[in-house]
């Protein structure tokens, strides 16, 4: 059978199975990186923290030039094979070196460290813009409609939950490891190689939709200057930015708020495994909501409630652990709301081609990764630069210096991003402008089969 049909069901379902297969020891592993690896750099590989929150921060800058030239690669290329399966190939055959990120040789010295961290950072986000962003623009391109394109950015995650609990677990026991690097190169190594592996497997179950440009594609920089200058995308991509801010904050702040702020190190699996179960599961509610609110309206309840998130969490080390755990089952519900903005995503390269007459989910899907990377750094890197500067000890019980700091950059910095996310989304203008639906008609009048009709301009 051809890799190319004109069936965007069938490339739905099997983009989502290829998805559902292959994303288990991803998921796992860049898991373990989100949650773990800055408190693992600086507390096992004995990093600076402004040198780990600044490789984080260059390694995301790199990802997002990388991000452009495939996604606009991808978008334009014309193979028997498809636009987007031989960029998910290579990036499966890529992540075999996943490891690297952890097993760092101990003569390196300083500088050596740094340079291979900084090398392995480098190939790990290659391979995952290669898997990534071609993945997702298949869903964009063959999901029709609100609920199924938001049901594809939310179902693969759900299931992913036993997977999210086990590594947590596991985080935590690596970490407080007698031997950290030790415990952590079975599972880095064996899911490296089981990505690949899944990959390649699962290959063929992948087919995509033909390419239907209606016009010639601009080059590059002109194409980029086209989808940048949709207003409207301008608008979300600044809402993403503030999400992944206070997203990204969460996660790299509680390992460090458990151990040094409150004293309780044994409950950081605890507390990454009740936000993101309840993070998936809720993201079904949410995703039910959208016949009532619509996609707009369920984004910006979400903002709302990070922000009374953020603006709590100066009070945890007053009430102690229950009070941090109840604002993680809050940010929950919180990035449940997300969810939405995939099939939001779409909705603007529908319009983009109905306007350009040129198919660019690619580097929709890009722009859209980069800000949100870009929003990671910022965060990584403040982070990083706080401790160095409140004199952070690793291992060592923190001054006060430090413990501000820490919840400083947990608190007040997201608050920020958050309220300047509120007022932009507010102002989104796109389905009322353009006659298109954000979800609310679609999915009252979808046909039994379960997806809706593709919104148009």
């Amino acid at each position: 059978m051809s890799a190319i049909v004109d069936d965007p069901k069938l490339v739905y379902r099997r983009t989502l199975w290829f998805y559902a297969i292959t994303t288990v020891p991803s998921t796992a592993l860049f898991t373990f990186f989100a949650n773990y690896y800055f408190i693992y750099a600086t507390d096992v590989l004995l990093v600076a923290p402004a040198v780990v929150g600044t490789l984080l921060a260059v390694a995301r800058i790199y990802d997002g030039v990388s991000d452009i030239a495939i996604a606009t690669w991808s978008d334009r290329l014309e193979s028997r094979h498809g636009r987007r399966r031989p960029f998910i190939l290579a990036g499966g055959l890529l992540f075999c070196l996943l490891w690297m990120l952890w097993l760092v040789p101990q003569d390196l010295g300083t500088n050596g460290t740094i340079l291979w961290i900084l090398i392995a950072l480098i190939l790990v986000q290659t391979a995952a813009t290669l898997r990534y962003i071609p993945i997702q623009a298949l869903g964009i391109e063959s999901g029709e409609g609100a609920k199924a394109r938001t049901l594809f950015g939310i179902l693969v995650p759900f299931l992913m939950i036993p997977v999210i609990v086990a590594v947590n677990f596991g985080g935590q026991s690596i970490i407080n490891a007698p031997d950290p690097r030790a415990a952590v190169l079975p599972w880095v190594v064996g899911g490296s190689l089981l990505i690949t592996l899944l990959t390649v497997a699962c290959y063929p179950l992948l087919k995509e939709l033909p390419a239907r440009h209606r016009d010639v594609e601009r080059n590059v920089w002109k194409m980029l200057r086209e989808v940048i200058g949709v207003g409207y995308h301008r608008q979300l991509i600044a809402v993403q930015f503030a999400e992944s801010f206070a997203f990204t904050s969460l996660a790299f702040s509680v390992p460090y708020m458990l151990r040094y702020v409150i004293d309780r190190p044994d409950m950081i699996a605890v507390m990454f495994i009740t936000y993101m179960i309840v993070q998936r599961i809720v993201g079904f509610a949410w995703y039910r909501m959208i016949p009532r609110w619509g996609m707009q309206a369920i984004w910006s309840k979400g903002l709302k409630l990070w922000l009374v998130v953020f603006a709590l969490v100066p009070l945890v080390p007053v009430i102690g652990f229950e009070f941090y755990l109840a604002l993680g089952v809050l940010a929950g519900i919180a990035g449940g709301a997300a969810a939405v903005n995939y099939a939001m995503l779409g909705d603007i390269a529908d319009y983009d081609a109905n306007v350009s007459g040129r198919q660019r989910q690619g580097i929709y899907m890009t722009i859209y990764r980069l800000v949100g990377n870009v929003g990671g750094a910022a965060t990584g890197f403040a982070l990083g630069w706080m401790l160095q500067l409140s004199g952070f000890v690793p291992n060592e019980e923190q001054g006060r210096e430090t413990i501000v700091a820490i919840i400083a950059s947990s608190s007040i910095l997201p608050i920020i991003g958050v309220v300047i996310g509120i007022a932009i989304l507010a102002r989104y203008r796109l389905y009322h402008n353009e006659g298109m639906s954000d979800g609310k008609v679609e999915l009252a009048t979808s046909e039994s089969t379960g997806f809706g009709s593709r919104a148009t301009a």
